[in-house]
């Protein structure tokens, strides 16, 4: 500790301005050189095996407040100094636990510095070994990892060279990439709303991801088109943070009430209404640096209010409250003129009823319509809260089971969960659950921040409230997220929006269902991917041929491209929802993506498709020769997505040799014979077939060894003749000795082209000399004799 104190100290005072910071390196991607400098106020370190990261990192931190160090994996840590240099040498003096160090490297730009980790990653062109690419870079590695599609890892021994030896390998133009395996910081893709509320609103989303993911789904769109959302509730009103997108509603009770908030309301200190409010911002708050985020911006609401009648009732101690009491029929109306006249695609409901027996069909048949009728026949989607009756001991009238109407067959059902995950007390639940979604407490004691009736008529004063909650602020995130999915794709029939819910859904609690928690959590990321629009068209592409996009939303502007372009002639762009793609006459084959990019006048998503274009490209891993007798395996190699039906394997010539395995993507060989052979292989796809061949030299190794004198009775030579192997040929070898019941009497020794045994101590006898060359395990017997 005192050591790594008094160095830091010393390097503070040792500030260096030197050109070497502004060094530039590149590297190949793309086909191009990527530029970068030298950030040596940075420096990924890999400690030895066995070091304590946590101590280390620790120790480093308390040295001196100017420096940091960060652990990451597999043995390394991230050094950064917020005022000079740093010295790499000097640090890996002082800290002796670093087994390799190197500076770190930016883009162009403020950018957070990425660093090399003493690896390279490659893929091999088609017929390339990686013998072959490794012989360019012999005595700079210390070993590599195959990997699939013909990909490598090469372990490189010095961190400085790393880079170097990268673009060494890929300017040799045996490899299709090759770059070092940069360290570099990866964020989520997700749109943050810079709206002034959005940081409280936990329950889209929060630090240990308890929410519904909603800026993940963002980052795929806020809506491509508007979607109409009936909040069946106590009225909403236009509001600064719904920016206008409030329509005349309806109030079954009140022919010019049009949904909105009953006016004037019961007295402030026995009921607010401010409830349909606070719902409809969780769906649809505008995105404006104004207020809260609302889950689906790109939304119309349709108020629909059905607590416009009220009664103060007064109780024999004097006691007063408010109540609503509306007739079943004016419900019944509510919920049909929403998908009927107000052509609603969604009816958020955060209400229903405490009795635990009610169950009305006129709510149910008109439930049932909208269902089946609505949308011109696709269906509304109808949600709705679970309730807030979860029997408990602070309330003696409530009961286990989902409050109806939520109970219906068909009804998209929403439950409460803590901030934490777990199951708010409160929250009904039962067999007809569906999903779930953060939310807070009742009475008041809610924390859900979302709009409130403008000025002093709702919860608070002010035009947004801090108090939400209960199943009530659960049901329209699922609302919302039904909107964008609709947005996206609003051929969509309600039954299928429902299964992307549950299907896509977080598990919690039991795995599977369970009457608590439902499905899960909602999830709006999963549910808006799975809604996207998608792509017919074929897998692999053999000749021209048409890709569609299917169910793209009516008005909207769609165009399209294709890439790599050179797979194709003819067009690789368009317009429309129609793509009519030729392969290149040349015959290039290759994995494409199809993109669709659709504007529907609230935003732009984009859909895409892969697929293979051609016949399949196909090379045979495996040695370049092999002893005879021995047995090797080959292997085919290729992208996955080229659909290959099968592998047609030949040798030529056609003597005896042994060959398995003959349809799949590796055979065994071995042969009795040296010689040149060819093995070739054909593998077909749907676009048909398409071939490639080694050569392999088969050798045997006994006739390049010489065993002398035998029988012998104090030293046996063993030589080797490079000669007959050709130039550059392998010269190293490892010899040991056995006797007849397979022990091992003298160990296994490296030799180089010769060596000698000392068979002084050895009894007279048989005994079997082992050597292993190359692949090969050669078994000679021997006599002592004495």
């Amino acid at each position: 500790m005192k050591n790594i104190l008094l160095f830091f100290s010393l390097l503070l005072l040792f500030v260096i301005v030197s050109s070497v910071n502004k060094e530039k390196l590149y590297y190949w991607s793309d086909g191009k050189k990527h530029y970068l400098s030298v950030d040596k106020n940075s420096m990924l370190v890999k400690t030895k095996l066995g070091t304590d990261l946590q101590a280390l990192t620790s120790r480093i931190q308390k040295a001196d407040l100017s420096f940091s160090a960060s652990k990451t994996v597999n043995g390394e840590i991230i050094i950064k100094s917020k005022t000079i240099p740093l010295d790499i040498d000097s640090i890996k003096v002082e800290i002796p636990e670093i087994e390799s160090a190197a500076y770190g490297l930016n883009f162009e730009g403020e950018d957070p510095p990425i660093f090399i980790n003493g690896e390279i990653l490659l893929q091999a062109k088609p017929g390339v070994t990686i013998d072959s690419i490794l012989h360019l870079i012999e005595g700079e590695y210390n070993s590599f990892v195959t990997r699939r599609y013909n990909t490598f890892k090469v372990l490189i021994r010095d961190w400085n060279n790393v880079i170097s030896l990268a673009n060494l390998i890929y300017e040799s133009d045996l490899v299709s990439y090759c770059h070092p395996n940069f360290k570099a910081s990866v964020e989520r893709y997700q749109v943050v709303p810079t709206d002034p509320l959005y940081p409280d609103q936990y329950y889209l989303n929060q630090g240990n991801n308890i929410d519904i993911n909603a800026p993940q789904a963002w980052g795929i769109t806020q809506g491509v088109r508007e979607v109409r959302v009936a909040v069946i509730d106590d009225g909403v009103e236009n509001h600064e943070d719904i920016d206008g997108r409030v329509l005349p509603g309806f109030t079954p009770t009140n022919n010019t009430g049009f949904g909105a908030p009953v006016a004037p309301p019961p007295p402030a200190n026995l009921h607010i209404i401010g409830h349909g409010q606070a719902c409809a911002g969780i769906i649809s708050a505008t995105h404006n640096n104004l207020g809260i985020a609302g889950v689906a911006p790109c939304t119309q609401i349709i108020p629909v209010n059905i607590f416009n009648d009220w009664d103060i009732v007064t109780d024999p101690f004097g006691n007063q409250w408010v109540v609503f009491n509306e007739d079943i029929d004016d419900l019944a109306d509510a919920i049909d003129w929403a998908w009927d006249d107000g052509e609603a695609e969604i009816l958020s409901n955060s209400w229903g009823f405490v009795a635990q027996g009610a169950n009305f069909d006129e709510i149910t048949f008109a439930i049932n319509r909208a269902r089946t009728q609505g949308r011109g026949g696709l269906g509304s989607v109808v949600v709705f809260a679970s309730g807030n009756s979860h029997s408990r001991p602070e309330c003696n009238n409530c009961f286990n089971g989902v409050t109806f109407p939520a109970n219906v067959n068909g009804v998209i059902t929403v439950g409460a969960i803590y901030r934490n995950g777990d199951i708010w007390n409160y929250s009904s639940r039962g067999p007809q659950m569906d999903l779930v979604a953060p939310s807070g407490n009742l009475g008041g004691n809610g924390d859900v921040v979302t709009t409130d009736r403008m000025g002093n008529l709702g919860y608070d004063n002010g035009n947004y409230t801090d108090t939400f909650g209960g199943t009530s602020a659960a049901a329209p995130q699922v609302s919302g997220v039904a909107a964008l999915m609709l947005s996206v794709n609003p051929n969509l029939t309600e039954a299928q929006v429902r299964t992307i819910l549950q299907q896509t859904a977080t598990d919690m609690g039991p795995s599977g269902f369970d009457n608590t928690f439902g499905f899960g959590r909602l999830n709006a990321l999963a549910a808006v991917q799975a809604a996207l629009p998608t792509i017919s068209g074929p897998d692999y592409l053999c000749s021209t041929n048409a890709f569609t996009l299917q169910n793209a939303p009516a008005g909207s502007t769609v165009s399209w491209s294709v890439s790599p372009t050179h797979l194709f002639s003819g067009s690789t762009s368009g317009n429309g929802t129609n793509a009519s793609l030729s392969p290149a006459s040349w015959g290039s084959s290759g994995q494409a993506t199809l993109t669709f990019s659709i504007d529907g006048g609230c935003g732009v998503i984009e859909s895409s498709t892969e697929f293979w274009v051609g016949r399949a490209v196909s090379s045979i891993e495996g040695p370049y020769e092999m002893a005879v007798n021995t047995v090797e395996n080959y292997f085919a190699t290729g992208n996955p997505y080229m659909g290959i039906t099968d592998y047609q394997w030949s040798v030529f010539p056609s003597g005896y040799h042994w060959i398995g395995n003959q349809g799949t993507n590796g055979i065994t060989l071995s042969f009795s014979t040296t010689g040149l052979y060819s093995l070739e292989l054909d593998v077909v796809n749907p676009c048909g077939a398409r071939g490639s061949e080694i050569g392999i030299y088969v050798y045997n190794p006994w006739e390049h060894f010489t065993l002398y004198p035998n029988p012998t009775s104090d030293i046996l030579h063993i030589s080797l003749d490079p000669e007959d192997l050709g130039k550059g040929a392998d010269q190293d070898f490892e010899v040991s000795l056995y006797d007849g019941q397979g022990r091992e009497l003298i160990p296994a020794k490296p030799a180089h082209q010769e060596t000698s045994l000392d068979l002084s101590r050895i009894p007279k006898g048989f005994y079997y000399v082992h050597i292993r060359y190359r692949d090969a395990l050669l078994r000679r017997q021997i006599r002592v004799e004495r």
